[in-house]
């Protein structure tokens, strides 16, 4: 069978995260269940990696072995039908018969989006905080996390002691909403540790707040590994942007 690339788009509110789980509503499963609708045979999909329960994506990539019996465009159409409202399958293309999600990616963007007063239309998009945050320490703080560096006080600790916390992070900016009332964060690397992007904006957002210093969030970032990580922003101001090939 060909071997297809997929790219979805999904609001994150009211799932579990993409990977399959046991009794939980993911990503993962209810894509999986329409292409085994469409096909009437078990469709296994491939994602490039994992996000979690509340987490958005504008471009998660995917790739699934698939019978040739369908266009791309049938396809396409097949799944407005069949993929619930908050899921939609952007793109289909076939692609080499060796491409893999997650192991051909070069690189993964995210943006997380903070708010500064509240916002009851975008309660599911934004992190509400409260107070002031100084941009000029923001600003500051993500320049610090360029480069090659190891993220162990900023992740949820791997499953397995082989796999490394170190990432290379290409791209890391704040910037200020039009209106005043708010910063994006946007951040690009080769890979992300659980939780990796939430604790770096948590712990940017309470040193933009004084309730931290520049240098307690760099022994954080350069120090030894701490039982006492980094906070972890909530879940549903993230957003995977795109997954670079």
């Amino acid at each position: 069978m060909p071997r297809y690339k997929l790219t979805f788009e999904y609001d994150g509110t009211g799932f579990s995260g993409w990977q399959v789980q046991p009794e939980a509503r993911t990503v993962e499963g209810v894509a999986e269940e329409a292409f085994s609708t469409l096909y009437q045979q078990p469709v296994d999909l491939i994602g490039q990696g994992r996000t979690d329960a509340g987490v958005h994506a504008m471009a998660q990539t995917a790739h699934a072995d698939l019978p040739d019996v369908y266009t791309a465009k049938r396809i396409l159409h097949a799944m407005k039908g069949l993929l619930p409202d908050d899921v939609a399958l952007l793109q289909i293309e076939k692609s080499d018969p060796q491409f893999h999600a997650r192991f051909n990616a070069r690189s993964r963007r995210y943006r997380y989006d903070v708010h500064t007063r509240p916002s009851p239309l975008n309660r599911h998009r934004y992190w509400i905080v409260n107070g002031d945050i100084d941009e000029s320490i923001l600003t500051v703080c993500a320049g610090k996390i360029i480069g090659k560096q190891d993220f162990k006080n900023f992740c949820i600790p791997p499953d397995t002691e082989k796999m490394t916390t170190e990432c290379t992070i290409l791209f890391s900016e704040w910037k200020s909403f039009p209106s005043g009332f708010g910063f994006t964060y946007h951040i690009e690397g080769n890979r992300f540790l659980r939780h990796m992007v939430r604790r770096l904006v948590g712990g940017m957002v309470h040193t933009a707040q004084g309730k931290m210093s520049i240098d307690d969030f760099e022994s954080l970032l350069n120090g030894p590994e701490q039982k006492q990580k980094a906070f972890s922003a909530p879940a549903h101001g993230l957003t995977l942007m795109e997954v670079k090939y």
